[in-house]
């Protein structure tokens, strides 16, 4: 109860905990967490006219498969099925879980909120005591952390726990505090780049909009406007199989300490729960019909769970073969582009001051250099410079050219083409020089770091 006081406390010197009984008190009945009316009719429904998502879960299930989130598969069981020795099981689970006299860690805690939300009916109230007590002794710890996961897992407990845990609605007072000041100012700097934290916090958006009325992406419209485009383009072209299926490769992502089929089975996850949370953008359309391509549906015991819970057989997408191949983020000084939307296509990614590349199934860094050969396509292309530099560019389509590299906010001196004289202009974010070029046309550029014109001629005083 040490640790409850001094949270609360905390939380309550914030200015958004003085009125968080207001703002902060969840009063929906449970399930709270994800499976509001209009998606646990959905899923009900799915299993009753023994949908392909459903016969997969279920057979996982009935084989005696080991399921590495069993506690949620079986808790979904009961809430989806009304079966309740699969709830008996999961709450089984969560008790065993209080007695252990560690902290939670943020999966743990996540799982707990999940079955103490869906399973409800079957804890009594002593039940409900122990897992409020492990809850408590998880928030003193994890609300001080960084990072995606221990943020959102502590939002999806304060949210199932209110009405039973005193500290709820002080918890996500404090939650909120630090989403303004520690991660949204980051949510397009690297926040959200890992697989894993991108769906820590999708789940997270999807509980908070649906009991408190609070949208996430409202708050950065700019980012999110375009975040089904970008997670689209985030990954290399060409997938991989796994256990007969395929993934995406998410870029950027360590090989020495990270599992590509770990991460690409949480890339797909997240693009799930994007579509889930807004289908209505033209960019959401595209995401859809991106995540309706049957071979990269996960059949393994970790995603058939998601693949039942989040996807939406009846929501009509777009064609991704119409969606744009490039994207450029401004806000945050970052690109991507490919050739095409097939497997083999060329693939391009700069991001926290690097180019990557990824051609013929081979990723490489392009160093900057001061003649670049720009990667180049159709309607795109982008050069790593170093200093003054000089490239040609000639595109098929489009105009749109970005010199990389470069120091944010510094003035350069640019030449384009027949022009005699240099312009200044200024490297925005990521150090990116957005260009022009005519299509159809060879295109010079010359960038210099200081004023190579020369200077006026010097009127005769003597006149």
């Amino acid at each position: 109860m040490k640790v409850l006081k001094i949270l609360i406390a905390v939380a309550f010197l914030t200015p958004v905990a003085a009125d968080c009984q207001q703002a902060y008190r969840v009063e929906a009945p449970h399930p709270r967490l994800w499976l509001n009316a209009r998606r646990l009719r959905l899923l009900k429904r799915e299993r009753q006219r023994s949908s392909e998502r459903w016969l997969e879960l279920q057979n996982l299930i009935e084989n005696g498969q080991a399921l590495p989130e069993e506690p949620l598969v079986l808790a979904l069981q009961y809430a989806v099925e009304d079966k309740e020795e699969a709830g008996s099981r999961a709450v089984s689970w969560a008790l065993k879980r209080t007695a252990n006299s560690s902290v939670a860690d943020p999966p743990e805690l996540r799982e707990l909120a999940v079955v103490l939300d869906w399973c409800y009916p079957l804890f009594n109230e002593a039940d409900r005591e122990k897992i409020v007590a492990r809850i408590s002794r998880a928030a003193g710890s994890l609300v001080v952390q960084s990072g995606m996961q221990p943020f959102a897992s502590l939002i999806l407990a304060a949210i199932a726990s209110d009405g039973d845990w005193p500290g709820a609605e002080q918890t996500l007072a404090a939650l909120y505090k630090k989403w303004k000041g520690e991660i949204l100012p980051n949510v397009g700097a690297g926040a959200l780049d890992a697989p894993a934290a991108r769906v820590a916090f999708l789940e997270a958006c999807h509980a908070l909009r649906d009991n408190l009325g609070i949208d996430l992406w409202d708050e950065a419209p700019e980012y999110f406007k375009q975040f089904p485009l970008y997670l689209m383009l985030q990954c290399y072209p060409l997938p991989f199989t796994v256990e007969g299926g395929r993934l995406h490769r998410p870029a950027g992502m360590d090989a020495e300490r990270s599992d590509p089929a770990v991460e690409g089975r949480r890339t797909r996850v997240a693009e799930l729960l994007a579509v889930a949370y807004d289908g209505n953008s033209v960019q959401a359309q595209f995401l859809q019909g991106w995540v309706t391509h049957d071979s990269y549906r996960l059949r393994d015991p970790w995603g058939a769970l998601y693949e039942f819970l989040w996807m939406n057989p009846y929501q009509v997408g777009l064609s991704y073969y119409s969606a744009p191949l490039q994207l450029y983020d401004s806000e945050n000084g970052r690109l991507w582009a490919r050739s095409s939307w097939e497997d083999e296509a060329a693939w391009a990614g700069y991001s926290g001051g690097k180019l990557e590349l990824f051609a013929d199934g081979q990723r490489s860094i392009v160093q900057p250099s001061p003649k670049p050969s720009p990667i180049l396509f159709p309607s795109f292309a982008v050069a790593a410079v170093s200093g003054d530099a000089a490239f040609e560019v000639r595109l098929i389509e489009g105009e749109d050219v970005f010199a990389v590299g470069l120091q944010a906010g510094r003035t350069y001196w640019v030449r384009t083409g027949e022009q005699k004289r240099f312009v200044p202009q200024v490297a925005a974010k990521g150090g990116i020089l957005p260009l022009h070029a005519e299509p159809g046309a060879d295109t010079t550029f010359d960038i210099r770091s200081s004023d190579p014109n020369p200077p006026p001629a010097k009127r005769d005083s003597r006149r």
